[in-house]
C-alpha cells in the first residue's frame, strides 16, 4: 500500500433557505424592473430576473419533493 487514503468527494445538499432568498431577492428586482420607463434595458432586465427566479422555483419544486 502506498499510504494514500481514498479521497471521497461529499456533495453538499443546496440550502433551501438560500434558494428561497435568492427567489425574493429575483422578484423584488423584477417589481423594481418593472417600474419606471419600458426601454431595452429594462425589458432585459426584466427577462434575465424572470428566468432567474423560473429556474429556482424549479430547483426548489425537486428538492422539496425529495
Amino acid at each position: 500500500m502506498s499510504g494514500k487514503k481514498d479521497k471521497v468527494e461529499v456533495v453538499p445538499r443546496p440550502d433551501i433557505n438560500a434558494i428561497e432568498a435568492d427567489i425574493a431577492y429575483f422578484e423584488a428586482r423584477l417589481s423594481f424592473a418593472r417600474r419606471g420607463e419600458d426601454n431595452a434595458y429594462k425589458r432585459a432586465q426584466r427577462r434575465a430576473y424572470q428566468a432567474l427566479s423560473d429556474s429556482l422555483s424549479a430547483s426548489l419544486k425537486k428538492l422539496q419533493k425529495s
